[in-house]
């Protein structure tokens, strides 16, 4: 051995006893850091520079409590709908008649608050089903779909029943739509769809009375192939997110010769669906009159009435009057004038409405376009309760001056015509739209100008 060696043996040796403390103290280090970590499975004894045979063992290493906190958990799977019964009224039908489907289903859970279902093309639990034998005598029956919470869905076809080759002599369809500026008005129109004829003419049938009945219920007669109804959900059933309708029409000839027509409805329940979402009791608010008017000083007046679907009573605790302002020419739109106001009401009962009178002088407000009030407050067992409604400037009354004249010369016969019928001395989209749809524009027979 050389002088030098044993000096360079201590040195070589000192160095790996310092990185033996080196990786000693970081190892501590790193085990202060993550004392919710267990530690790593020790390493297999070496014997003469060969590995041990030791057991396998797999070591789950369990997050921190930290990494557990911040980990989301899954929401709980909701449960499929289940259908317990589907029936069909009638066993045989006519090609093209219908027949009233009905679906009964829960849900496994016991909320049965957002069962809905679709019937063909046809959404309720009741749809009217028509369905039509195809040239070759075949038919085929749709599919039930019932859903529930999230919108989880189960299907079912519908029971087996016979298409007979023949077809009813007239067939009755109901449209339906929300009125306008209203919550739970619905407007109805019965069409009359007579069935083409190889031989001949149809038989003539000319309503005279038109018998409405809802929901197997309420009853309506009205001369007019129309009608207005409230389809307001019934307060003596519990609270859903849809709440079910069937409509039923009679039309009656001088002779009382009959024809009949159904159809349902199945309409969300937003009040229902804000509180299912957002904890948020809705307020409700109906103006009276529907249309603002503007009397001969330039006010305009509503009268709205307040009201709530919840088990107990709403408190308003504040009223905000947001007043929309009319922007200059080329210019941004103005921020809102706001302001807390009072209603004169600080108590909403259950069941009940409460009217309050508002008004929007025109003349004194010439830059205010329309309020909106803002209301929030507190049911009776702490949950919030917020609603909204409008009063606003009507447009100003056609004349002359302000309008675009007429020219064309089927357009003009229809305004005449509806004016003679309405007894107005203008009318407007709506009402051409409305008499459109009752057919009373069908013996129009206008010559159009030529190029």
């Amino acid at each position: 051995m050389t002088p030098t060696q044993p000096s360079r043996w201590r040195r070589r040796r000192t160095f790996m006893l310092g990185l033996g403390i080196a990786a000693l103290l970081a190892g501590v280090v790193l085990r202060s850091n993550e004392t919710d970590t267990p530690p790593a499975p020790e390493p297999s004894p070496v014997l003469d520079g060969t590995p041990a045979r030791a057991e396998v063992r797999t070591t789950a290493v369990l997050p921190s409590r930290t990494e557990h906190a911040r980990r989301p958990t899954a929401p709980p799977r909701v449960p499929a709908p289940i259908i317990d019964e589907v029936t069909v009224e009638k066993r045989e039908v006519c090609s093209g008649e219908d027949n009233l489907i009905s679906v009964r289903a829960h849900s496994p859970d016991g909320d049965d608050t957002h069962l809905h279902a679709t019937i063909g093309a046809g959404s309720g639990m009741r749809v009217p089903l028509r369905v039509w034998r195809m040239a070759d005598g075949t038919y085929e029956l749709p599919t039930v779909t019932v859903f529930g919470k999230d919108n989880v869905a189960t299907q079912a076809r519908v029971p087996r029943y016979t298409v007979k080759d023949c077809e009813p002599e007239r067939q009755v369809d109901i449209f339906s739509r929300r009125a306008p500026n209203t919550e739970e008005e619905f407007e109805f129109l019965a069409r009359i769809l007579e069935r083409p004829r190889t031989g001949g003419a149809p038989t003539p049938f000319t309503p005279v009375k038109f018998v409405w009945t809802f929901d197997d219920r309420h009853s309506v007669t009205t001369s007019a192939p129309r009608v207005t109804h409230s389809l307001r959900p019934d307060p003596m059933r519990p609270a859903a997110l849809y709440s079910q309708h069937l409509v039923k029409v009679e039309a009656f000839d001088a002779s009382g010769k009959k024809a009949a027509g159904r159809s349902s409805l199945q309409l969300l329940d937003t009040t229902f669906e804000n509180f299912a979402k957002k904890g948020i009791v809705t307020v409700l608010a109906v103006g009276s009159p529907r249309f603002p008017v503007e009397d001969a000083q330039g006010v305009v007046r509503q009268t709205f009435q307040l009201s709530h679907r919840w088990k107990r009573p709403v408190r308003l605790e504040r009223v905000t009057a947001l007043r929309s302002l009319v922007p200059e020419a080329e210019a941004p739109p103005l921020p809102e004038d706001t302001a807390e106001v009072s209603l004169g009401v600080d108590l909403l009962p259950v069941g009940q409405d409460v009217e309050v009178p508002v008004a929007l002088d025109t003349r004194a407000e010439a830059s205010v376009t329309h309020v909106t009030y803002l209301l929030e407050g507190t049911t009776e067992d702490g949950h919030p309760a917020r609603g909204t409604f409008s009063i606003m400037r009507p447009p100003p009354r056609p004349t002359r001056e302000n309008s675009t004249p007429v020219l064309d010369p089927v357009l003009l016969a229809k305004v005449k015509r509806a004016r003679e019928l309405l007894g107005q001395p203008f009318v407007t989209d709506e009402d051409l739209w409305r008499l459109e749809r009752e057919g009373r524009f069908s013996d129009l027979k206008v010559q159009r100008e030529g190029p």
